[in-house]
């Protein structure tokens, strides 16, 4: 993320904790917070701290202060909230809807919501639309639950209710979601099946990228399997057991497969056969039912794109 949206919802902040290590010592406050929180720049830091969202060893964080060995840092992490939808009637593909909630069909290329740079022709705007601005309670992302990031495709569950949408919140937070993707990848994985455990967090030299980070960074699990291989590409099955952002993608960089067609983690490795985006579809999603909690499994077929791209490396 560029910077922080102007709106934080310190009401359901997680607190989290930091302790300095030798090799930061001397580091400006602002800088040793922004290479650990995911969602917020140095600017974004900077403003928690003039919040009053930092404590360094219990008494206020100062951005120019610099941190030394031992020292204890707690963050109150706000929820960054997005901007306001603004109602645009757009195209939604539907695979279920019920009472309190609807699954659709992502297709590539359409933001969840607006961001830095894009006020519109996003899901959120669609769904504000079709449903009212005030679905799920929620007036600044109309029923949004999770994401999925712009160029990836597949099923997303979105709330109808503020019922659901508390219900279905609390579901991904218990790991309660069963999720199921399609990526195909760079190079031939050497085994069939593998389980990536690596913790995640913002790259510290790329602010817009995420890297393995050892040093607190967040616990992510991958299971990865592969359904296809060929000489310079592989067709694979992936089922995260956490959601952090961009795991799928730097999970499989860490193996040395980089998805086809990302051009953040990939770089400028040449694809076997020409891809028209990032070859990422979320194929099924497991939930329970916001109700009912009877498990509800929906799944998204393989858009024309990654269909063709699939029959090109066949032949």
């Amino acid at each position: 993320m560029d910077d922080v949206p102007a709106r934080l919802d310190f009401d359901s902040a997680e607190s989290r904790e930091f302790v300095v290590e030798a090799a930061d010592e001397g580091v400006r406050l602002d800088l040793f917070l922004s290479q650990r929180l995911d969602d917020f720049s140095r600017s974004g830091v900077q403003r928690l701290i003039r919040h009053g969202a930092v404590q360094v060893n219990g008494a206020g964080g100062r951005s120019a202060a610099r941190v030394r060995t031992g020292d204890r840092i707690k963050v109150a992490v706000p929820q960054v909230l997005p901007p306001i939808a603004e109602p645009e009637d757009l195209p939604l593909r539907v695979l279920l809807e019920e009472d309190s909630f609807l699954v659709i069909d992502k297709q590539p290329d359409m933001a969840v919501h607006p961001g830095r740079g894009r006020s519109g022709g996003t899901i959120a705007n669609a769904i504000a639309f079709r449903y009212g601005v005030t679905l799920g309670g929620e007036t600044y992302r109309p029923g949004i639950v999770h994401r999925l990031d712009l160029d990836t495709s597949g099923v997303m569950v979105i709330a109808k209710t503020e019922a659901a949408h508390a219900a279905l919140a609390d579901a991904f937070k218990q790991r309660a979601v069963k999720k199921e993707y399609r990526a195909l990848v760079h190079g031939a994985p050497a085994h069939d099946e593998e389980c990536v455990e690596m913790p995640l967090g913002r790259d510290v030299h790329k602010p817009t990228r995420m890297a393995v980070r050892f040093d607190n960074g967040r616990a992510a699990r991958t299971d990865v399997s592969v359904l296809e291989r060929w000489e310079h590409a592989a067709h694979v099955l992936c089922r995260p057991h956490t959601g952090r952002t961009h795991q799928i993608r730097v999970h499989m960089l860490t193996l040395g497969h980089p998805l086809l067609g990302d051009r953040t983690y990939a770089g400028r490795r040449a694809s076997p056969v020409d891809v028209p985006r990032m070859m990422l579809h979320a194929r099924k999603l497991s939930f329970p039912n916001p109700e009912t909690g009877v498990e509800v499994e929906v799944e998204a077929p393989l858009p024309s794109d990654f269909e063709s791209v699939l029959l090109a490396l066949r032949l």
